[in-house]
């Protein structure tokens, strides 16, 4: 089975396709082009067929509303026109289920002026917050081109696409339907 996953919540274009269980391909390019642009030009170079994937995975955020609502309109009218599946993925939660440290961890990521975060305690994951200055306790991660500085670890890069692709290529093999295309919206959290 072969899955393609898209991320456009920030200002970089991130692509992977899943073949088997494994990343085959992943895609990175940080542009001064908007996602609405550069998505036709990549997926040609790239020689994506629409009809030769079984799936599709789109990350809803956090990141800018506008790119992850190009990103999400673009991947849901390919999945609806092709029937095929299509599945979402939040970005912080990919960040504390695949960065190995030990609980509790805390993810951040800045979108505009506000940091956004979740906690993972070693047992659940907290709902999406809006940082206001409170001390947060536990291992912080967070991506060094935002320049969160309190987060403890920095990474240099996080491929939200291919881990999306990972969990939702899980979701598919395992018989889970996917999302219904015309309920998949942008993860909207109120400062």
């Amino acid at each position: 089975m072969r899955l393609l996953s898209l991320d456009t919540s920030f200002s970089f274009l991130n692509i992977s396709f899943i073949e088997e269980g494994k990343v085959s391909l992943l895609y990175y390019e940080e542009s001064s082009k908007k996602s609405l642009e550069l998505l036709p030009s990549v997926l040609k170079k790239l020689g994506v067929e629409p009809e030769e994937f079984d799936a599709f995975a789109i990350s809803v955020g956090m990141g800018y509303s506008t790119s992850l609502r190009i990103g999400i309109t673009f991947l849901k009218t390919l999945a609806y026109l092709s029937r095929k599946p299509i599945y979402t993925y939040e970005n912080l939660e990919l960040m504390l289920r695949y960065t190995p440290l030990h609980p509790p961890k805390i993810a951040l990521l800045k979108v505009s002026k506000n940091v956004f975060y979740r906690v993972f305690d070693g047992r659940s994951l907290s709902p999406v917050k809006v940082w206001k200055g409170e001390p947060l306790e536990g291992n912080t991660l967070a991506l060094k081109s935002q320049s969160i500085e309190f987060a403890f670890h920095q990474l240099e890069f996080f491929p939200f696409s291919a881990y999306g692709g990972l969990l939702a290529y899980e979701r598919l093999a395992s018989g889970d339907k996917g999302e219904d295309p015309f309920k998949i919206e942008p993860y909207y959290v109120s400062g």
